[in-house]
């Protein structure tokens, strides 16, 4: 994945945060797992990134755990591939959904998250987090439930999500 290309929100290209927001992920990556072939951005916790995860979920944009985040990218796929079909036009491939995974998972795991997204490439971005499960949870309200996987749904969530890695820089 090229993130110095990458089609983010069409609100983060229209306030001219895009650009910035590219660096910031290009700025730490790290491969998926040992053997994979993928390098994902590896984000920091912030104050600004916790407050845009829990302002997300309380607006119930967030999904967790990996068979939930699978089958819900499945289905959304099913239905934009049919809406493809039925219209000729082609539509540009965007961000609008965001995968991202804790830093303590199985190979098998990342295998699977690599899997996905492979497949959902076109509008999906994944990030690994500098943090575990147990944290992870604990800032999302899980209390001592750990969560791996999370799927940020909605693409202003997305935007909120994403900006809060420029303003955590700042």
């Amino acid at each position: 994945m090229n993130l110095s290309t990458l089609r983010l929100p069409r609100p983060l290209e229209t306030d001219g945060s895009a650009e910035k927001i590219r660096e910031a992920l290009a700025a730490s990556t790290i491969l998926l797992w040992q053997q994979g072939r993928l390098k994902v951005p590896l984000l920091h916790i912030s104050a600004t990134l916790v407050e845009a995860l829990q302002r997300a979920r309380l607006q119930r944009r967030i999904r967790f755990g990996f068979e939930d985040v699978a089958g819900r990218l499945a289905a959304e796929k099913k239905g934009i591939d049919e809406l493809r079909q039925k219209t000729a036009s082609q539509q540009q491939d965007r961000i609008s959904r965001l995968l991202l995974f804790s830093g303590d998972g199985a190979d098998r795991l990342y295998r699977h998250i690599e899997q996905i997204m492979m497949e959902h490439r076109r509008r999906l971005l994944g990030c690994r987090l500098d943090t575990d499960s147990k944290a992870l949870g604990k800032l999302l309200g899980a209390g001592s439930a750990g969560i791996k996987v999370i799927l940020v749904e909605h693409k202003d969530a997305v935007s909120d999500v994403l900006r809060a890695l420029v303003n955590g820089r700042e």
